[in-house]
């Protein structure tokens, strides 16, 4: 089940963000040209995109609310049809149709994949103890699954098969789901027993209201926002970053070339994430990824270094596994079972929301700072990491605050091995907020 269900995320969930492989292959076969002339391609191939990413957007909520109502299985086989719908138009353009089938059937593909993810984060129930390294692995397929498209452009150009063929070989694919519920085995049967949770996190107060208002979910939101936030603005202004800060063309080629090559490889970081939020305290992993984004941010205020540009890229690659794993593993642990898909949709659609400032900070960078030469970048550099010391500051008071409550634990002598541990966990709910309380449980 996890062999099948990791496939079906790989081959769906991310796929639309490949979209550069994929605009190579339909530039080859003339796509939105009318014979030589090509000037309404650049046009057509934005049109396009705008349409998968608009899709994988959106459905989260839908998906969302699906998911907590109907369960897993549901979810992932609606998702599965949506997508097979896509991949059947694409056939279909492929084969001569008009356009409008390039269009609906990438905003298609781009709509099923979240629903597929999604109900694959509920397995992760029935290993509680490796919640965190499964749902990084699905968060790690998805940014694999941008090679997917580089698939069909490596095949289209060594071999005689044409692009519909690649696209019904696709279609088969994502027929592919999972074909027992997500469910744990109940007592009696024959799986084996799960080894249950070292510390089950509490559930939030049950009126949504409550929950969407918490200071823990307020808090992942913000989280998630700012960070993709700044990795989209330095993904969609890498070259034009790259040139302000003093390296040539030919350099500025290379290092896009580069920076290209190595964001899908950025599951690469899985390992580490997944074991932090298994096995660590949420304070350290919230530390840690947060510490990761503003050594991103500094490293690109520094003009004409190949090393601290070469390590920012690098950064940026595992940054987004570190930030979407960190998001919906700490969600799974605060959320209900019945209210992990719509928090999670609401959360995707807020993150999406940043998107709306992306051609205004873009405009700061390279027209009303463009006269600061090097550091044209630098006062939205500074302005990311302005607001993620911000978060950083919740973790830090963490640390504090767990440090003040057991030193006075570890001078009582009436305080000691399993009590010591208990009176720890009752005691740091009074006086802390709610946001500190969940990011200072216990670690795994």
């Amino acid at each position: 089940m996890l062999a099948v269900a990791g496939t079906h995320v790989f081959f769906t969930a991310g796929v639309v963000f490949g979209w550069a492989s994929l605009a190579e292959v339909l530039a080859n076969e003339g796509a939105f040209c009318n014979g030589s002339d090509c000037s309404g391609q650049a046009g057509g191939f934005a049109l396009i995109f705008t349409l998968g990413t608009l899709g994988n957007y959106t459905s989260n909520l839908p998906f969302g609310v699906l998911l907590d109502r109907h369960g897993p299985q549901l979810c992932c086989v609606v998702a599965s049809l949506a997508q097979l719908a896509g991949a059947l138009a694409m056939v279909a353009f492929s084969l001569g149709s008009g356009y409008g089938f390039l269009a609906g059937g990438f905003f298609l593909l781009g709509f099923g994949g979240p629903g597929i993810q999604m109900a694959t984060f509920h397995m992760a129930h029935l290993f509680p103890n490796y919640s965190g390294s499964l749902i990084a692995g699905s968060t790690a397929l998805f940014d694999a699954g941008t090679a997917v498209f580089a698939v069909f452009y490596a095949v289209t150009q060594a071999l005689p098969v044409d692009l519909a063929s690649c696209w019904a070989a696709y279609a088969c694919i994502v027929l592919l789901w999972p074909p027992v519920p997500f469910e744990a085995p109940a007592e009696g049967d024959d799986a084996p027993p799960l080894k249950p949770a070292a510390a089950p996190a509490p559930p939030l107060p049950p009126p949504l209201t409550q929950q969407l208002t918490s200071p823990p979910y307020l808090y992942l939101i913000c989280f998630a926002s700012v960070h993709i936030c700044r990795l989209n603005f330095v993904v969609g202004t890498f070259q034009e970053q790259v040139g302000s800060l003093g390296f040539d063309d030919a350099a500025v080629v290379r290092f896009v070339g580069l920076f290209g090559a190595m964001l899908p490889f950025g599951f690469v970081g899985m390992p580490l994430i997944g074991h932090l939020l298994d096995r660590s305290s949420p304070a350290v992993v919230f530390a840690l990824v947060n510490g990761v984004g503003i050594a991103t941010a500094l490293l690109l205020l520094v003009p004409r270094s190949t090393a601290t540009l070469c390590a920012a890229m690098a950064l940026v690659a595992v940054g987004r596994q570190f930030v979407y794993s960190t998001f919906f593993a700490s969600l799974h642990r605060i959320a209900g079972p019945n209210s992990y898909g719509l928090l999670a949709g609401l959360g995707n659609l807020c993150v999406a929301a940043t998107g709306a400032l992306q051609p205004v900070l873009t405009s700061l960078s390279t027209d009303y700072f463009a006269p600061w030469g090097l550091y044209a970048f630098a006062p939205v550099n500074l302005l990311m990491i302005a607001f993620e010391l911000l978060l950083l500051t919740q973790p830090l008071a963490c640390w504090q605050e767990r440090a003040a409550k057991a030193a006075p634990a570890a001078q009582s002598p009436a305080v000691s091995g399993g009590g010591e541990r208990e009176g720890h966990t009752h005691s740091r709910g009074a006086g802390a907020a709610a946001l500190r309380v969940a990011l200072l449980d216990d670690p795994r």
